[in-house]
């Protein structure tokens, strides 16, 4: 059996709020109490005086009707049919004209009757936000003036009557600006509270993104130690498997290294904690509440680490490229010079002095060419490479480092395929290549370059029978300017492994081989 389908909601109407349509319901429940005391006086006071002759069953005619119509209003207000404005005039007009055909029934009741209609107009006024108020006070005025002459031509009241009637005009004027006054301030009042209302809804939002999103983990946790709330990323840090129920979960369920150490800490004061996902850094921010809540801020150091690395990496890249362009133009000068030196060979001296500036002059130019490599390492122009085209790479840069045919053994398959920028492999596997020969034993064999294809990647693996590099060594591996090689730039390994992730590949050491041994993954390839 398939469930009832839920209600369809209410249509709107421009200009008005769900509190005026609330406010018009209970304006026609009075007037339905109303109707059904008119009934009861009508059938109590049927064979009585009150009326004029043969004018009680008129009267009970019209508080039938009356009772009839507020029984179809409720109908109308609950469909909200034909706009609120017109629903309520057409309340309004129905109060005026039964409540002044009943009037006329009887002299006695028309007084306290008229009265009825004071409130109607001022009920419409407040119920609709003052708009036609003054307009029902006319009507209402009219009516009555109208049903008090009928009465005077038929006899049936006196002429001095006037004066109470004008007295009851005036007052419909003065409660319909009243009303309308009224009515503009809660207006006024209503639309600001509803405009704050829309303002908080956003703010709330604004902050659930922000807290969802922040790269910090957030806690809200009460002076008992129940978590009010915990942010995703929160729950992330702290691997929680379980999923933590608001007002619900203690943060000693969750984190009971957590709720140790922040229960002594005192606001601004910062602690560590470790955890599977790593080290985090704790600090607790009060909220002011009676119930003693407080915010938990665990932020990530490695996160934090590694955004000071990059800031750090990319000011030396400013600076370095700056410099390396200075250095430039005089290194040429410097070695222009040292060729003129070295025309002089009757000087022995001059000759091993000028060899001195040349094989500086040249290391100087290496390590500013890297570091303008470096600054141009996103400007990509990726090309397609097989294994022909890699071998024949290896073998340039072989020959352009001297080294013997037997002493690098090239393994790979034929079926090789990846894309890749040529000037950045290039440097990347000039610089292992060199780096591995450097600490290598120079004897045949002694480096081995090794491409396989595993899944939808490829791996590039160059050894060498070297010792191999250090354990307090292979953490510094890929910093700039670290080396072990008084005539090394160190930025080589540096220079490698940026221009790797600029191709979307990555670039690592690989342990326990003997010798040294880098691998190169270049991942989607073609």
């Amino acid at each position: 059996m398939n469930a009832a389908a839920p209600p369809a909601p209410r249509p709107a109407t421009p200009g008005y709020f769900a509190s005026h349509w609330r406010s018009l319901d209970y304006f026609n429940l009075d007037r339905l109490t109303l109707a059904v005391a008119l009934v009861f006086t009508g059938l109590l006071f049927s064979n009585s005086d009150l009326f004029f002759p043969g004018a009680s069953e008129r009267f009970q005619a019209y508080a039938y009707a009356y009772l009839v119509l507020a029984a179809l209003f409720v109908l109308g207000i609950r469909a909200r049919w034909q706009g609120f404005q017109i629903q309520l005039t057409a309340h309004i007009t129905t109060d005026i004209v039964l409540i002044v055909l009943m009037m006329s029934t009887s002299e006695r009741l028309a007084g306290g009757m008229g009265l009825l209609l004071a409130i109607s107009i001022a009920s419409g006024g407040l119920v609709g936000s003052g708009r036609l108020t003054l307009l029902y006070a006319a009507m209402a005025s009219i009516a009555v003036l109208l049903q008090h002459s009928f009465s005077v031509l038929a006899g049936s009241e006196r002429h001095d009557g006037f004066f109470q009637v004008g007295l009851l005009s005036a007052g419909y004027f003065a409660i319909g600006w009243l009303a309308h006054a009224l009515t503009q301030r809660a207006l006024h009042s209503e639309t600001l509270a509803q405009r704050q209302a829309d303002e908080l809804a956003l703010l709330n939002r604004i902050n659930a993104l922000a807290i969802e999103n922040s790269p910090d983990g957030l806690l809200a946790v009460r002076g008992d130690g129940v978590v009010r709330h915990a942010s995703p990323r929160a729950a992330a840090l702290l691997g929680l498997a379980q999923p933590v129920a608001p007002d619900v979960t203690r943060l000693d369920a969750c984190s009971p290294d957590l709720a140790r150490l922040a229960q002594p800490l005192q606001p601004g004061e910062t602690s560590t904690l470790d955890t599977p996902a790593g080290q985090l850094r704790v600090r607790s921010i009060p909220l002011g509440t009676p119930d003693g809540s407080r915010v938990l801020v665990l932020e990530d150091q490695s996160q934090a680490e590694a955004a000071a690395q990059r800031l750090k990496l990319a000011a030396l890249g400013r600076l370095t490229a700056n410099i390396a362009h200075e250095i430039r133009n005089p290194l040429s000068a410097i070695s222009h010079a040292a060729q003129l030196l070295h025309e002089d060979v009757d000087n022995p001296a001059h000759t091993r002095l000028t060899d001195i500036i040349e094989n500086n002059a040249r290391r100087l130019d290496r390590l500013v060419e890297e570091v303008l490599t470096l600054n141009r390492r996103d400007r990509l122009n990726p090309a397609g490479f097989d294994a022909p085209m890699l071998r024949t790479l290896i073998d340039e840069l072989r020959q352009t480092e001297e080294m013997p045919a037997d002493a690098v053994i090239v393994s790979m398959p034929p079926a090789l395929r990846f894309q890749f920028d040529p000037d950045h492999l290039r440097q990347i596997v000039w610089n292992l290549l060199r780096n591995a020969w450097r600490f290598s034993r120079k004897q045949a064999g002694s480096i081995r370059i090794d491409a396989h294809v595993l899944g939808d990647s490829v791996q590039i693996e160059i050894e060498d029978d070297g010792p191999g590099v250090t354990v307090e060594n292979r953490g510094k591996l890929f910093e700039p300017f670290f080396t072990t090689d008084a005539q090394g730039t160190g930025l080589g390994l540096f220079l490698a492994r940026e221009l790797a992730e600029a191709n979307h590949a990555t670039l690592a050491y690989v342990p326990g081989t003997g010798g040294g041994r880098f691998c190169l993954s270049l991942y989607g390839s073609a």
